[in-house]
């Protein structure tokens, strides 16, 4: 038996196949609903590519918004002091340091962090003890923690530190380009990355979205393998700046969380792969 051939012509019939249950998903789409028929079609689509989904698929097929934003300038010194002490040294316009803390200003709307050193323990292996401690730090360092949500928490083995991110929250929206991200292990903070630009209102658009189910069937079934923990929408990717008022816009996006951490996000409006 010719296996070469044989292989070549059971690639081409799950090909077809992928074609046919994709044009079926088409004409079970409705204006304003997905059917389950649908959910169950692309679940099949993803699995025959090797793609497994641990979550639910979102049905939202309505309006892309567009989130309006404003810089928000950080108060350098206060941070600095903050973390690292009265006695840190300037390096350049942006850049702090004292002993093994280093701080860098990437914009003026985000720091980084980070301390190879050892220093007081704040080290806690509860989710909700790390919301308290950044809390509380949030205060000294004049940043909204407000306005984020503990989006996922992981322990790391190496270092045995553990690792905390959040994504900025806005009138029931995750707004992904918002975010805290903090590594501590039992000598201290170890990093903290830091980025937020204040949101100012959401509007509407006459634009429909790309329902979930066709990002996954046209985009993940090119990673076989890998396993789909969690898909959402929230706002990421500045698409316009008005010059005068500085202030920024974004619209609508599909994220993908991967079991290993990994996120993918797409534009809701066609689809098209993001940063």
């Amino acid at each position: 038996m010719d296996w070469k051939r044989a292989k070549i012509i059971l690639i081409l019939m799950f090909f077809i196949l992928n074609i046919v249950l994709a044009v079926v998903l088409y004409n079970n789409l409705k204006v304003e609903e997905i059917s389950q028929q649908t959910i169950t079609n692309t679940q099949k689509i993803l699995e025959q590519n090797s793609v497994h989904i641990e979550c639910p698929i979102p049905k939202y097929v309505g309006n892309d918004y567009i989130l309006q934003y404003e810089e928000n300038v950080l108060d350098k010194k206060k941070i600095a002091t903050e973390l690292l002490g009265n006695n840190y040294v300037q390096i350049g316009n942006n850049s702090y340091k004292y002993g093994s803390k280093n701080l860098v200003f990437s914009s003026s709307s985000g720091f980084e962090f980070n301390d190879s050193g050892e220093n007081k323990q704040t080290y806690t292996e509860s989710k909700s003890g790390m919301d308290i401690y950044l809390k509380e730090l949030s205060k000294k360092l004049g940043i909204p923690f407000g306005e984020f949500k503990q989006d996922d928490y992981q322990d790391i083995k190496i270092g045995n530190s553990v690792r905390a991110i959040y994504k900025g929250q806005y009138k029931g929206y995750a707004v992904f380009d918002n975010f805290i991200d903090v590594e501590v292990n039992k000598s201290g903070i170890k990093s903290i990355k830091y980025h937020y630009k204040m949101p100012l209102n959401i509007t509407s658009r006459d634009v429909n979205v790309i329902p979930a189910y066709e990002v996954l069937i046209t985009k993940m079934t090119n990673y076989p393998g890998i396993i789909i923990r969690e898909v959402d929408m929230g706002f990421k990717g500045y698409t316009k700046v008005d010059k005068e008022t500085k202030t920024l816009y974004e619209g609508l996006s599909w994220r993908i969380k991967t079991a290993d951490g990994k996120e993918f996000y797409f534009k809701a409006s066609n689809g098209e792969e993001m940063e």
